[in-house]
């Protein structure tokens, strides 16, 4: 169809689509959607976010074996547009798909390189529960890290993690102890919970 949709028209699907939860439909409507700026740009960015997180979500969940759901992911990953492939929101839903599939070994090479290329907590949370190929580089990747980020939580958490790990008793509680000055947060103290009580202090 390549008459030009009014964008009365264009509105009204796109309504229909969020409420049918129908994301790839969403995902292929917002280029029009932003030629004919039916609705505020900011708006429209965030809408781009959302169709794009959730379709990433939704395309494994649908799948019949691991393999398959494996692969629908990576093939919608490969249909996001490039500008968007750094989004931490939509990196995260890549990598969640991914450890929730059994790779988590990808989960970490995707998020490592992400935060590579731009450093953000969201992703680091989630660097701090993978389970990488090699939790000792993991770990020296993440705490070389620090050196531009010293006082966030969200790292220190993760290090606290990464150490425990890889076994670093001492490490893991002086990183979760830190994590825990900086902010106090349930799963910090949990985490730490259970260290000491491995202790046995």
């Amino acid at each position: 169809n390549d008459h030009p949709r009014h964008p009365y028209v264009l509105t009204l699907l796109q309504q229909l689509y969020v409420q049918l939860q129908d994301w790839p439909a969403l995902c292929r409507l917002l280029p029009e959607l932003r030629k004919h700026r039916v609705l505020p740009a900011g708006r429209l960015d965030e809408l781009e976010l959302l169709a794009w997180t959730a379709a990433l979500e939704q395309v494994w969940q649908a799948q019949a074996t691991q393999e398959d759901a494996q692969q629908a992911l990576s093939q919608r990953w490969q249909t996001v547009p490039s500008k968007l492939r750094n989004e931490p929101l939509l990196v995260r839903a890549y990598a969640d798909g991914l450890s929730r599939l059994g790779a988590q070994e990808n989960a970490e090479e995707v998020l490592y390189a992400a935060l590579k290329r731009q450093f953000d907590d969201r992703l680091v949370e989630r660097y701090g529960r993978v389970r990488g190929r090699e939790p000792a580089r993991q770990l020296a990747q993440a705490e070389a890290w620090l050196k531009a980020h010293p006082d966030n939580a969200e790292l220190l958490l993760a290090l606290g993690r990464l150490s425990l790990r890889n076994e670093f008793w001492g490490k893991a509680r002086d990183y979760l102890e830190a994590s825990l000055r900086l902010d106090h947060r349930a799963e910090t103290c949990a985490e730490l919970a259970r260290l000491l009580a491995q202790l046995g202090d």
